[in-house]
């Protein structure tokens, strides 16, 4: 197999991503990587700041549907399908249901009766710690249907800084904050294979998110619990591990009963997770990218 990446699409005869502002993917295949939305939050400034007016724009939108009677939330999901223009994620549909726009509502819907529950559900990252099978790739795909006018506009700028000019035009949904609503736009487009490509920049994508269901509970439900039950010297596995364990699924089912109790407990988590994300070096680095991208890439195909 050849490996065609981006610098070699660019004709830049160079690697690495120290020379880069986005993802040097591998074209062939796919990159496990995930648009990750607490990174677009993180950064405050520039391209981060607009992609976080769009997303905080459209889960506002998916939440508030939810919580109102009778109300379809099917039209949310229209133009939220499985993507291939970054090239990140598994592409292969192993993410079940979270694949087309029809799995997404089944998903999804499970939340309407959560979200009346619990009012404080109320960004994107709620829907991996609440809904089982909502993961990284479910996720990203979400994130570039929203975001695909300010990734086509990232691409742009990035194609006209190596002055690689446009292959044609392509007409696509996106998320249009001052509609709240898809919008059908028609953008120049940069094509591989007669497919459109979009460019992602590389502080925004992790190989795995910092939060999920399992850091929620022991990093702040369990912290709650010991300090309620007066159960101070208690370590926090052993709490953990005490916990009834009634199902497979045990804990989903423990977070959302005590979400549903204790509804501030999430807002406590929104809260924290900047902190999670600065503590554990939440954007990767040049040398963590160049791994995942170059050495993992070539691990994947031998």
């Amino acid at each position: 197999m050849i490996f065609i990446y981006i610098s070699d699409y660019l004709n830049l005869g160079i690697k690495g991503h120290s020379n880069f502002d986005f993802v040097d993917v591998f074209l062939n295949g796919d990159n496990r990587l995930f648009i990750d939305p607490c990174l677009i939050e993180r950064d405050t400034q520039g391209w981060s700041k607009i992609a976080a007016t769009h997303m905080s724009s459209y889960f506002d939108e998916l939440y508030n549907a939810l919580r109102s009677e009778g109300q379809h939330i099917g039209d949310l999901f229209d133009h939220a399908h499985e993507q291939n223009a970054t090239k990140l994620g598994y592409g292969n549909g192993q993410n079940g249901k979270g694949k087309t726009a029809k799995g997404l509502e089944e998903c999804l819907s499970k939340l309407r009766y959560l979200t009346k529950e619990i009012p404080t559900i109320s960004c994107a990252q709620d829907l991996p710690v609440l809904v089982e099978g909502f993961a990284e790739d479910c996720m990203s795909d979400l994130l570039t249907n929203i975001l695909h006018d300010s990734l086509n506009q990232f691409t742009a700028l990035q194609m006209a800084k190596y002055g690689r000019k446009p292959d044609g035009e392509k007409s696509f949904f996106t998320w249009d904050c001052t509609s709240s609503s898809w919008q059908n736009a028609s953008r120049p487009c940069w094509l591989y294979n007669g497919k459109e490509l979009l460019l992602v920049p590389k502080w925004i994508v992790r190989k795995n998110f910092l939060f999920s269901t399992h850091q929620y509970l022991y990093g702040v439900i369990i912290e709650r619990m010991r300090d309620e039950k007066g159960w101070h010297n208690s370590k926090k596995i052993d709490i953990l591990n005490n916990i009834p364990k009634k199902s497979e699924h045990w804990k989903y089912d423990e977070v959302i009963d005590y979400t549903m109790s204790h509804p501030e407990a999430l807002s406590e988590y929104h809260q924290r997770l900047p902190k999670y994300y600065g503590r554990a070096r939440g954007c990767m680095n040049d040398e963590d990218l160049d791994k995942a991208v170059y050495r993992d890439v070539l691990k994947l195909a031998q």
